[in-house]
């Protein structure tokens, strides 16, 4: 038996697979008009294409090409529940990331065993589910990305301009509610997204998405304080909903909106 829960951000579609113990199973050939990362969670599985046969331990991500022919299978018998994430990115969106930072995007069928690649997409995933801002979206896709995909050249260490960075950052602080993409940043400091991204933390100690949190979660408060209610604080501050709101603050302050909000003083 299989179940699938889905969810659609700003990056792709994210589906949870999860197939019952049973004996081993294949799917029919199929394609996706997107490219599919995949990280099989606790099992291990297998692709076949007309092509080759890759075999995709338990742990590990693998990527399927826009349009790539496969089949995915079980190499033996399920003892247990097998858990899969997979995301897929809009063909478009992959080639544009890939050539903003000068990667190789077309990879066929392939399999990446290393730690790096499964904590990035594993942050991807949990922040699509989560609902976190675009720029966060970006970012992390552009990590995934990195740790997947070869680089087509060597890249050219650029020296850390803390002008530019400094650029970046008032730009990112000038249209907080609004949101900037990692992209649109990134030209504000004349570098790749990817390569912005790691400046930006080496400079400030935090990836460009938490600091516009942070800016919003500072800009909130004084909201509350006056009175604002939460919904209200939510929308104003540039939050996708109330919810991501109300987790956020909480991890920021120790305490819901609510417990916030302004209170006469205790006599």
């Amino acid at each position: 038996m299989l179940t699938i829960d889905a969810h659609v951000s700003p990056v792709g579609l994210c589906e949870h697979f999860q197939y019952a113990p049973g004996r081993a199973g294949r799917d029919a050939l199929h394609v996706h008009g997107d490219v599919q990362v995949c990280h099989s969670l606790n099992f291990a599985g297998r692709y076949r294409s007309g092509r080759f046969t890759a075999d995709v331990p338990a742990g590990a991500v693998s990527i399927v090409d826009a349009w790539e022919p496969h089949a995915a299978e079980d190499p033996v018998d399920r003892p247990f529940v097998a858990h899969y994430h997979v995301l897929y990115v809009p063909k478009v969106l992959w080639d544009t990331v890939a050539a903003e930072d000068d990667l190789e995007p077309r990879v066929g069928i392939v399999v990446r065993r290393h730690a790096a690649a499964r904590s990035a997409l594993s942050r991807l995933y949990a922040g699509a589910i989560e609902g976190d801002s675009r720029m966060a979206h970006d970012e992390r896709l552009g990590a995934v990305m990195a740790a997947v995909l070869r680089r087509r050249r060597s890249s050219l260490s650029v020296p850390l301009d803390s002008r530019r960075l400094a650029r970046a950052r008032e730009f990112i602080r000038a249209h907080l509610t609004t949101g900037v993409s990692l992209a649109e940043a990134a030209r504000e400091a004349d570098l790749s997204p990817q390569h912005f991204a790691a400046s930006f933390r080496a400079r400030y100690g935090l990836p460009p998405h938490r600091f516009q949190t942070l800016l919003r979660l500072d800009m909130a408060r004084a909201h509350l304080a006056a009175g604002m209610p939460a919904a209200d604080v939510a929308a104003r501050c540039g939050f996708s909903d109330q919810s991501h709101f109300i987790r956020h603050f909480k991890r920021y302050a120790g305490m819901v909106p609510s417990s916030y909000r302004s209170k006469p003083p205790a006599l």
